[in-house]
């Protein structure tokens, strides 16, 4: 996939609005923060495939990356609390309903598998 595929399934997936719905309506956010939470959300999804399997300094080394405003570490890992969990678990959900529902285009020998 080239990058600019890659930002289509993001968006498509997990777009910035509801990202923002779901922040604001589980807490996620209590006040102003220098937390871009579009880019915080992409920065623990990709990190999750990494080897590290998403350490939270590989996903603060991610955010970095991404040119956001820089907080210190101790302010960074604060964020992963309960509401951020919740919060996650509902675009988890929302992700794999929106993989179920892609069409499963299987070649060779796995063309006629069902019963996955």
């Amino acid at each position: 996939m080239t990058g600019d595929e890659v930002q289509q399934v993001f968006e498509a997936i997990l777009p910035q609005e509801e990202i923002d719905r779901l922040c604001a309506q589980l807490g996620v956010i209590e006040r102003q923060r220098k937390l871009n939470l579009g880019m915080f959300v992409r920065a623990m999804v990709s990190s999750a495939g990494t080897p590290g399997g998403a350490y939270q300094a590989d996903i603060l080394r991610s955010s970095l990356e991404c040119e956001v405003p820089h907080v210190a570490r101790s302010a960074f890992y604060r964020w992963f609390d309960a509401p951020l969990a919740r919060c996650m678990a509902a675009l988890a959900d929302r992700a794999l309903t929106y993989a179920r529902a892609q069409q499963v285009d299987l070649a060779g020998p796995l063309r006629d598998v069902t019963d996955w």
